[in-house]
């Protein structure tokens, strides 16, 4: 009983070899060019508003710890430099035009001697360093905005509903965006944020609004519309 040979498929010859190869790349391209386009939509998270007492000064607080996965986490903790950059703008609910801007930037570098992190961070009003020996500190001061600027009462009136749109990156290839936040808390108004009418607003919306520049990492996220907590006002007789 005599058995059929099976075919053996040809072989592939070098040009074609090469088309595989490259069809194979620009498909693991594609693959992590969505993979970087999915990481940069912008996804709703919770952000509290809070007048303070006076009801002259906007803050909000927002957590995004997200942004530091377990690449930029092995950076931090083979003492590479790295810095956490987050830009925001503030709009009346129902309204696309927005009210003023405001942004953090946090500068994290690893000093072997003191064996702790080194913090620059700077905020609409203040510049400040600190000092923390562990990544839960980092990530506390660096991953989270916690009463940070927004506005003031000149720019949005008490009682008005608002929500924000925000923007964080992870070493910014571009520098303008450090630059800008840098000349912001050098201004004669130290405790304002960039509204319209100010110079720096047109040029910060710009950054917020528009492509800055590649980052290793980015995240987009916007707040759902709410109302601002305003502070009680003392009872009689309470001091």
């Amino acid at each position: 009983m005599s058995s059929t040979p099976h075919a053996l498929a040809p072989s592939l010859s070098g040009a074609k070899l090469g088309f595989v190869t490259l069809a194979l790349g620009v498909c693991l391209f594609m693959l992590g060019k969505n993979a970087r386009a999915q990481e940069a939509v912008e996804a709703v998270r919770p952000v509290q508003f809070e007048w303070n007492e006076n009801q002259q000064l906007l803050y909000g607080s927002v957590s995004f710890r997200d942004v530091v996965d377990a690449s930029v986490r092995t950076k931090l903790t083979r003492g590479l430099p790295t810095t956490i950059a987050l830009t925001a703008t503030l709009f009346r609910t129902g309204s696309l035009q927005p009210v003023a801007t405001t942004a953090q930037s946090c500068k994290v570098t690893w000093h072997v001697w003191e064996e702790a992190y080194k913090i620059e961070l700077v905020r609409p009003g203040s510049s400040q360093i600190r000092w923390t020996t562990t990544l839960e500190g980092v990530l506390r001061r660096c991953a989270e905005a916690r009463a940070l600027l927004m506005a003031t009462s000149q720019q949005l009136p008490v009682g008005t509903a608002v929500y924000l749109r925000a923007k964080v990156q992870v070493n910014p290839l571009s520098p303008k965006l450090l630059e800008k936040i840098k000349r912001w808390v050098s201004r004669p108004s130290a405790t304002d944020t960039a509204g319209p009418g100010d110079a720096l607003f047109g040029t910060f919306t710009g950054l917020f609004l528009q492509r800055i520049g590649d980052a290793e990492r980015e995240l987009k996220f916007s707040s759902k519309p709410a109302r601002p907590r305003v502070p009680e006002a003392p009872k009689k007789g309470e001091s």
